[in-house]
């Protein structure tokens, strides 16, 4: 049986459930659905008590189900009531609906530190590091509307052999500061290929890449000032891309900033609690499950593993977080079970809050000159496209300059992306992400359209544009183009014309 309620607002629902068992009904056991047969919204909550029964039928109509023991409490609510003022409630708070709402007052509120995009200096900017950015960038915002203290980490790539690789192809480049200022990731990565190239030549560049390496690693490399300046102008230039998907972090952390003191320290404790074992190749592992995990190589160097156990311990030490989030493809599993395996050999009970969001990787994406290699060329064929496209359509009301086409098909990405299934790999198609652009455009032609637009209208579009601004939008951005469409003047006459 289901408890059948008319005429009454979600709000008064929740007067009648305040007065029933907290224990029963919290906020991971009342749940609101929608029932797909019959196109109803539901709210699902247990029954724990006679008191609690007693209470419920304050609400005219309503039963409850018995299932053995227990009992639960279906209510079908009014649609025409609810939605409204869902709607309205969103709109007029629309960076405290959630919080606020009775739905999320029982959620304790935590520190949550995201870790999301970490591309490495000297490679390309490849397509999981877009995933990455995309979803990791949701997750940090659903984590804010929640009410949660959420701190963004973008932790760059800046250590390993292949950066001393990369020294070795500025050298033989003669690449001056000032060529590396004026387009730092390409110069890096231009760098970074020449010396992979030679390397294939004379073995004996990659010895000395691995002598840098250690250089860098044991703090006795001759050029740190110098590297610092890289990372810095690599920082402003992703700061750049980063802008156009309304991505903002709130630190950008280094692999080097882990160096021999940390490691060191980490080594020590492992050895203390006697997780470290000598391999006879000279390599020293831990047992997780039923493999080996290097954590030292047999040169004396560190693996990435060893530095993300010291990140991942100077990040409790400086935030106390209640939560780690990673956000890294699927093929990066176990790499984290170690992670947290080890941690918890070390007897550091908050790494149950560390969890790794995984995702699939995108196939195919590539820009009209060829396969893409960086993010901004993704973005700048983004635009290109979405401006074909406006022009070409029929409903382009709104001037479709750079700006808007900016918005429009940064969004498409982003969109895009969001509506796949997390897990899974998926082939990029660039019909159908810019599917989302027609979508968009359709909402601005209604707005400036007088005969199209009724206050149902209004509202819902209004709540939409919102929402896409909460999740998706850099706020400057998406408010230029909702000014400009405020600014329309046919707009301004629909807002004027009788009945609205």
């Amino acid at each position: 049986m289901a408890m059948r309620v008319k005429d009454f607002r979600i709000s008064q629902v929740w007067e009648v459930l305040r007065h029933l068992d907290a224990s029963a009904v919290g906020s991971k056991r009342t749940t609101l659905k929608f029932n797909k047969v019959n196109q109803n919204i539901e709210l699902h909550f247990p029954v724990s008590s006679s008191a609690d029964i007693c209470a419920l039928q304050k609400i005219p109509g309503s039963e409850v189900c018995h299932q053995g023991k227990s009992a639960k409490a279906v209510v079908t609510l009014d649609k025409t009531q609810f939605v409204p003022e869902v709607v309205n409630s969103v709109i007029s708070k629309p960076k405290s609906f959630w919080i606020d709402s009775p739905f999320c007052s029982d959620i304790k509120r935590q520190k949550v530190l995201v870790e999301f995009s970490s591309p490495n200096i000297a490679k390309p900017f490849h397509m999981g590091h877009l995933r990455s950015t995309i979803i990791g960038n949701y997750v940090s915002n659903l984590m804010s509307s929640l009410g949660h203290d959420v701190h963004r980490i973008n932790y760059l790539g800046d250590w390993g052999t292949q950066f001393g690789l990369l020294n070795v192809g500025l050298e033989l480049g003669q690449v001056s500061d000032e060529q590396i200022a004026a387009n730092p990731i390409q110069v890096l990565y231009e760098s970074y290929v020449l010396a992979n190239r030679e390397a294939e030549k004379d073995p004996g560049i990659l010895s000395r890449a691995r002598q840098i390496f250690k250089q860098m690693e044991d703090g006795d490399f001759a050029e740190t000032e110098r590297w610092e300046k890289f990372r810095q102008y690599t920082i402003s230039e992703l700061k750049q891309t980063y802008h156009r998907l309304g991505v903002v972090f709130d630190e950008y952390q280094w692999e080097s900033m882990f160096g021999a003191k940390d490691i060191s320290s980490v080594i020590a404790e492992l050895e203390g609690m006697n997780l470290l074992n000598d391999n006879p190749d000279g390599k020293r592992v831990v047992k997780v499950g039923n493999r080996n995990v290097t954590l030292v190589k047999s040169d004396g160097s560190t693996l990435y593993l060893t530095r993300d156990v010291a990140a991942a311990k100077h990040r409790f030490q400086q935030h106390k977080f209640d939560q780690l989030l990673y956000v890294v493809e699927n093929g990066q599993g176990d790499h984290f079970i170690a992670l947290k395996h080890i941690l918890k050999g070390l007897d550091h009970p908050w790494s149950d809050g560390i969890t790794h969001i995984k995702f699939g990787r995108i196939h195919g994406m590539s820009t009209r000159r060829g396969q893409a290699v960086f993010l901004k060329d993704i973005l700048d064929e983004a635009r290109e496209r979405s401006t074909i496209r406006q022009n070409i359509s029929k409903n382009t009301r709104v001037g479709s300059d750079d700006k808007s086409a900016e918005v429009l098909g940064v969004s498409a990405v982003i969109i895009n992306d969001l509506k796949q299934r997390r897990q899974k790999d998926y082939t990029f198609d660039w019909e159908k992400a810019l599917q989302v652009v027609v979508l968009l455009k359709e909402v601005c032609f209604i707005l400036t359209s007088p005969c199209m637009l009724t206050d149902a209208r209004r509202q819902w579009l209004t709540f939409a544009v919102h929402t896409l601004q909460a999740m998706f939008f850099a706020r400057e951005q998406w408010s230029e183009t909702s000014r400009r469409v405020q600014r329309h003047p046919l707009n301004r006459v629909a807002s004027n014309s009788p009945g609205n």
